[in-house]
């Protein structure tokens, strides 16, 4: 955005204040982003859907385990798998789940 080299040593907190946004709204904006992605993958039989909950078989590599875009999911909206699973199959409910991400009002 800004056309900054990696080589530059500049901090996220810098080039976010030159961007002209606060980190943390900027961060939400991606998670309901997200979230709302999911919430459209998870209604419609695509390959994506396919893809995203899809498991490769064999063995794991060595360290630790990557982060999983589901597994972030999760971790935004609060809830267990299923329970997210099943609630973004509800249209009206995921997205009051979305709307409500950065309020601190618990989905129901």
């Amino acid at each position: 955005m800004q056309r900054i080299s990696w080589k530059e040593k500049v901090t996220n907190k810098k080039v976010v204040e030159s961007v002209g946004l606060q980190r943390p709204e900027l961060l939400l904006t991606i998670q309901r982003r997200k979230m709302k992605d999911y919430g459209h993958l998870r209604r419609h039989d695509s390959i994506q859907k396919r893809i995203l909950e899809g498991k490769i078989d064999g063995r794991r590599g060595r360290g630790r385990r990557r982060q999983t875009w589901l597994g972030n999911i999760q971790e935004t909206s609060q809830m267990k798998k299923c329970e997210v699973c099943e609630m973004a199959l509800d249209r009206r409910r995921w997205r009051t789940v979305t709307a409500h991400l950065g309020d601190g009002m618990a989905p129901s």
